[in-house]
């Protein structure tokens, strides 16, 4: 018969009060940090919805302020401070200038979609985009100007290299119309770098796990 259990003649039946003190220790240990170790996980999976949420939402409030930037000098076009090429030429250098968050950048298409501007990547400046598309074969530049078209901005999850490397990982990215000269300017997020920070919580998560579990043993 195992241990902890009682026979009542149809079968075995789990019994707290029949195991010994010890054991009735080492379950109520086992079951507290079952308990912490979900909360922890559920607290984890939450944070990293909020951070991602938070990520994005800084990547739309960077486009709308490159949005107005492009606007200004489209602006001074308009009130013949500078001729239209003039103006064009000034807001792609501002643009391709910008940095946020460190190293995060702008891009500048059209609807075509070609490429207007991408300063990490400029052999593509002038190139047809059509038929671009990440390694799970979504068409990444035609859906940047269907959101455009359907709504005149919103975020696209694709997948595109890093700067610096060739192996392209999992972006969000936002991307808002300029109607006045048919562009679409955009930028975006990795979303490992979000994954890895939720990693090293969940690293520090399972130390002070570890840390409970001791103290429980040694209390007990």
């Amino acid at each position: 018969m195992p241990v902890g259990s009682v026979d009542y003649g149809g079968g075995f039946v789990f019994q707290l009060h029949a195991l010994s003190i010890a054991r009735r220790l080492t379950l109520l240990t086992a079951t507290r940090l079952l308990g912490i170790s979900c909360l922890v996980g559920v607290l984890l999976v939450s944070e990293r919805s909020l951070i991602m949420e938070e990520r994005q939402q800084g990547v739309q409030q960077a486009v709308e302020s490159a949005h107005s930037l492009v606007a200004y000098y489209q602006g001074q076009a308009a009130a013949g401070t500078l001729t239209e090429e003039a103006a064009r030429k000034a807001a792609l250098a501002a643009v391709k200038a910008l940095r946020y968050s460190g190293s995060e950048y702008f891009w500048i298409n059209d609807m075509q979609p070609a490429m207007v501007m991408h300063p990490i990547k400029p052999e593509l400046d002038g190139k047809d985009l059509s038929g671009n598309q990440d390694p799970n074969g979504k068409h990444l530049f035609v859906e940047f100007t269907q959101v455009v078209k359907a709504s005149g901005s919103g975020f696209v999850w694709y997948m595109w290299p890093k700067p610096g490397s060739d192996t392209p990982v999992q972006k969000v990215s936002y991307v808002k119309g300029f109607a006045p000269w048919g562009w679409v300017i955009g930028s975006g997020v990795y979303v490992d770098t979000v994954d890895g920070f939720v990693a090293n919580r969940f690293g520090k998560a399972a130390l002070g796990t570890a840390a409970l579990a001791l103290l429980l043993v040694i209390a007990f």
